[in-house]
């Protein structure tokens, strides 16, 4: 999706930043840039926090407004140049969040740092659940039981996967492994209830 045109800048702290008549692509934005953007802006969210809470809201209506998901993150004055570059980059991120999860080819993945430590990574996996449990109740969802059972029971693993406690990285191979795979089952389930909570219109019937 375009939007105007776009405009580079750079600031005194050598930080190029891309204006609110950007070019919103399908592609994330890069993580550590989000995450200087957003401090920078004075925000203490983390920006996987961030990502989850786009896509419970997103999953449940694809029609959510960028908006009411920016007015939970960022709350700076709207003129600050530090604001203003974060708004750019969380606007390509709910741009390219919204076309993973519709990309028939399932590209859609967590918004996650790739090159940080182990315990890093996965607090990282926590905030994103901890951010989707929040977007769903954003969204409308206030009781869980009333969701499509196999959605229900995922966003209740969802949950507890976002308020469980220290886990044991004794093992770092063992932890890498059993990480991945928790990424892997929030990937798909996410792709799933996306799908159960808004399926697809069957294409026309030719006759």
């Amino acid at each position: 999706m375009v939007v105007k045109s776009a405009k580079v800048g750079q600031s005194s702290h050598n930080c190029v930043f891309v204006t609110e008549d950007c070019v919103l692509s399908d592609k994330l934005p890069d993580y550590l840039a989000l995450e200087r953007a957003l401090g920078r802006a004075d925000v203490d969210i983390a920006s996987a926090e961030i990502h989850g809470l786009c896509c419970g809201m997103l999953v449940v209506s694809q029609v959510a407004r960028e908006d009411a998901w920016l007015a939970e993150v960022l709350d700076g004055d709207a003129q600050d140049f530090y604001v203003q570059e974060a708004r750019a980059l969380l606007r390509q991120l709910f741009a390219a969040t919204r076309a993973q999860l519709n990309d028939p080819e399932m590209g859609f993945e967590l918004f996650l740092p790739d090159d940080d430590a182990l315990a890093a990574r996965l607090e990282a996996v926590q905030d994103w659940c901890q951010g989707f449990s929040y977007g769903l109740a954003l969204a409308g969802v206030k009781d869980m039981r009333k969701l499509p059972k196999d959605s229900r029971e995922w966003a209740q693993d969802v949950v507890k996967i976002g308020a469980s406690g220290e886990f044991d990285l004794d093992d770092p191979e063992e932890s890498e492994t059993a990480l991945a795979e928790i990424i892997e089952y929030l990937r798909v389930g996410a792709l799933m209830m996306n799908e159960e909570m808004q399926p697809l219109k069957a294409a026309p019937q030719v006759h």
